[in-house]
């Protein structure tokens, strides 16, 4: 057995061998390589698809929040008109409130009512407010 042939083909029997288990740790490491990069595109779709989602989602709170604001604005702009009516209606009836309070100073220091209405000899109420105030102070005397 002194036949150096023989060795080197032991030597590279034995390395075929390595080899070939080399080969098989390869393949199982290429396999679960193959299905985490498959995984990783189903990862990817799926994240395509949520930020699909996301724009849509951004594209409607723009669009509810263009609405909200317009509706914001609109009552705001009713709700001024409504201070300043509001307004008008509070200046109103402080005059006829100082009128009336007139009135009874002037009745007081005659010792007598005043035969007249002062509220009737006023310029005319300028709104359905203005009357209806106007008739519940009448209702008061």
């Amino acid at each position: 057995m002194s036949n150096p042939g023989f060795y080197l083909e032991i030597l590279v029997a034995a390395l075929l061998i390595a080899t070939i288990a080399y080969c098989v740790v390869l393949n199982r490491r290429l396999a679960g390589l193959r299905r985490a990069q498959a995984d990783m595109a189903d990862l990817v779709r799926e994240f395509d698809t949520a930020t699909e989602a996301a724009k849509a989602g951004i594209a409607e709170l723009k669009t509810a929040s263009g609405d909200i604001g317009t509706g914001l604005d609109q009552t705001m702009a009713r709700a001024r008109a409504l201070l300043d009516e509001l307004d008008l209606m509070v200046e109103s009836g402080e005059r006829v409130a100082q009128r009336l309070d007139g009135a009874i100073e002037n009745g007081r220091a005659g010792g007598h009512a005043a035969a007249v209405d002062p509220i009737a000899e006023t310029a005319p109420a300028r709104t359905d407010a203005e009357r209806e105030l106007l008739q519940a102070l009448r209702k008061t005397r």
